[in-house]
C-alpha cells in the first residue's frame, strides 16, 4: 500500500477520533435530552465512519456487516429517542 494513503488514513481516523470524542463529551454533558440525541445519531455514524475507514486500510470487508447493523441501530435509536421526546413515549 501507498504510504501517502496510510498517511491521509490515520489523519481522518484521529479526525474521526476527536468527532467521536466530542459526540461523547456532549452525550455526558448535554443540557438538553434533544443535543444528547443529536450526539448519538452523530457518534453512531462516526463510528460507521471509523470501521468503514479501517476497512479500507486494512483491505479487508470483514467489517461491513457491523457497519451495516451499527447504521440500524443507530437509526433506530435516534428515531425512538425523538418520538419519546415529542410525545413523552416510545410507542
Amino acid at each position: 500500500m501507498d504510504p501517502w494513503f496510510d498517511f491521509i488514513c490515520v489523519i481522518c481516523l484521529a479526525g474521526l477520533f476527536l468527532a467521536a470524542a466530542g459526540c461523547l463529551y456532549r452525550i455526558i454533558v448535554g443540557p438538553q435530552a434533544a443535543d444528547r440525541a443529536i450526539a448519538f445519531d452523530t457518534l453512531a455514524l462516526n463510528l460507521v465512519g471509523i470501521i468503514c475507514l479501517l476497512c479500507i486500510h486494512w483491505q479487508s470487508t470483514l467489517y461491513f456487516d457491523a457497519v451495516w447493523i451499527l447504521m440500524l441501530v443507530g437509526f433506530l435509536g435516534s428515531a425512538a429517542i425523538a418520538r419519546y421526546l415529542e410525545r413523552g413515549r416510545v410507542f
